[in-house]
């Protein structure tokens, strides 16, 4: 596993896009500090960027930098990041460390510890331990294939290694807490 993880953040450092399974669909993935990284996803996808990539973090604590804490209850905020890893993407008041061309126009920026064992390898070798993210589709359809033709890495999942249904998402703003899928 380990010189596939080398691998793959060799091309991550290098800006590349790569395909990576996820706990819960395959997710596409780059560096989150690369505005021409970032860039490739939105063309590849044919994404609109009023739908912002989402961050992927090793761990709580490689996230937190990209939220503005004091605009969100630490109590609410600690009974969902018990949740992670998982599948479950938090929505927050982004902070100022949240590059602009990840959520342009938005006040929020979205944060996962996803509970792959392979991904957390690569996060754990990438910038920051944090990746940006999306699914690996083109925007409105489901297959992978069309974009995977187009990116330097697609690993397969293992049978069973993910659930094929999205994360669920919530958003946490202040005391107020909304599910959005």
């Amino acid at each position: 596993m380990q010189s596939i993880v080398n691998k793959l953040s060799k091309y991550i450092l290098s800006g590349e896009l790569i395909i990576v399974p996820t706990d819960t669909v395959y997710g596409l993935v780059c560096r989150y500090d690369s505005r021409k990284a970032v860039d490739k996803i939105y063309k590849l996808k044919k994404r609109t960027r009023k739908k912002p990539l989402i961050l992927l973090g090793y761990h709580w604590q490689s996230l937190k930098k990209f939220v503005n804490l004091k605009l969100v209850s630490s109590v609410i905020l600690k009974k969902y990041i018990k949740k992670w890893p998982g599948a479950l993407t938090l929505v927050l008041p982004a902070s100022k460390h949240v590059p602009v061309y990840l959520n342009k126009g938005f006040s929020t920026i979205g944060v996962r510890v996803p509970g792959n064992e392979f991904l957390l390898e690569v996060l754990k070798k990438s910038p920051g331990k944090v990746l940006a993210s999306t699914s690996a589709n083109i925007s409105g359809k489901k297959d992978v294939k069309e974009i995977a033709q187009k990116v330097k890495l697609f690993v397969t999942a293992k049978k069973g290694e993910m659930s094929g249904k999205p994360s669920k998402i919530v958003k946490v703003i202040d005391n107020k807490t909304t599910i959005l899928r």
